[in-house]
């Protein structure tokens, strides 16, 4: 997530360089009754006390800026976190996906898969179950929900059917694969995620259940969420959608999650009934064709590229945002900056989008038309 905090920059203490020795010259001189000359030993002795203020002063005022959460980071914004109603950073979190455990033979009895069973990708990334579930008798197979041993976003997308290798074997083991993909690992909060979030905590004092409740709350549920959009068309019914880093939609797991954190007593009011779901998609595609002057002929290897870049630019920002009207203007502000001449977008075109929609790219073509003159 991109860093927002915009505001005015403060100071404590003066740091001017200029200011502060000529504080001391003067001093100097009201008191001896002297004049100081560039090279006075005395001249330099206090261009040498200046900086060593100067150095304590720049020290002093960057220590008292982290009392701002705007300036914090790190283990300050961690401490300065306790202002804020129940406002903590969100921990590393581990991928979970669900295992089908399958045995050779149907038994007569039930068929112990012990919480805990491993099962890993390449001896590195390995998940865990992490309850023990029998495998009915006179049956094959068992579905066990697994987690990542390691915490962060190594464990995500294994689609179905990659993971496989066991390594703890239990009784009459055949096989065993992941059926869903693995999703829900992200890395620890970052500053200024968590400083976003402190903010929003102001939002849930109330027990009204206002937008802005439902979008903190959602967002407490796991590291990938960066948009939340709550509505209620229907009287009664809190409409929540969520969508996660570079676009991306929601996993089931993360769906969940966001449910039973918005579905406690202390989080929702009792006439409501909470329904998350990932957004309504709304396709585009791109398709254009872009023309170089022919003065910059000589460049058009490093203007394609950058043409390239501003098109992935312009992805990112259409898809990372809910209710984000399609605009091709936007991409072609950002066409313009690459020193091109002109561009030809065929698609998108300007299309309006709901609070719970979200632009998903389908198709992408980007030709180069050659040069033309001025």
């Amino acid at each position: 997530m991109a860093d927002t905090r915009s505001y005015p920059d403060i100071s404590f203490v003066d740091t001017n360089t200029e200011t502060i020795t000529n504080a001391l010259i003067r001093a100097y001189e009201l008191f001896t009754g002297r004049t100081l000359y560039p090279a006075d030993p005395a001249r330099l002795f206090i261009l040498w006390a200046a900086d060593i203020i100067i150095q304590e002063r720049v020290l002093i005022n960057e220590s008292a800026k982290r009392n701002v959460p705007r300036y914090a980071g790190g283990e300050y914004l961690d401490s300065l976190a306790e202002i804020f109603k129940d406002t903590y950073r969100l921990e590393a979190t581990a991928a979970q996906t669900t295992f089908r455990c399958h045995i050779t033979t149907p038994q007569e009895g039930q068929t112990l898969i012990p919480a805990g069973t491993r099962i890993t990708v390449d001896g590195e990334i390995t998940f865990a179950t992490t309850q023990s579930m029998y495998i009915p008798a006179g049956s094959l197979y068992v579905d066990i929900p697994a987690v990542c041993q390691t915490t962060g976003t190594v464990g995500n997308d294994f689609i179905p059917g990659q993971i496989t290798q066991i390594v703890d074997v239990y009784p009459f083991y055949d096989k065993v694969e992941n059926i869903t993909t693995s999703a829900g690992g992200a890395e620890e909060e970052t500053d200024a995620a968590f400083y976003e979030r402190m903010r929003e905590s102001m939002e849930s004092f109330s027990t009204a259940g206002p937008s802005g409740a439902y979008v903190y709350y959602a967002k407490t549920a796991s590291n990938e969420i960066t948009d939340v959009s709550a509505d209620c068309t229907t009287p009664g019914i809190a409409d929540i959608r969520v969508l996660c880093i570079n676009g991306e939609l929601p996993t089931e797991e993360i769906i969940n999650k966001v449910q039973a954190i918005l579905s406690a007593d202390r989080t929702r009011p009792m006439t409501d009934n909470v329904n998350v779901a990932a957004p309504d998609t709304v396709p585009f595609d791109i398709d254009l064709t872009y023309y170089i002057p022919l003065l910059s002929a000589n460049s058009a290897a490093v203007i394609a590229a950058d043409v390239g870049k501003a098109v992935t630019e312009y992805k990112k920002w259409q898809t990372e945002k809910m209710g984000r009207d399609i605009n091709p203007s936007y991409l072609n502000y950002l066409l313009m900056k690459t020193g091109i001449k002109r561009a030809e977008i065929r698609s998108p075109a300007y299309t309006a989008i709901a609070k719970n929609e979200v632009a998903v790219l389908n198709q992408e073509t980007i030709i180069s038309g050659g040069t033309e003159d001025e």
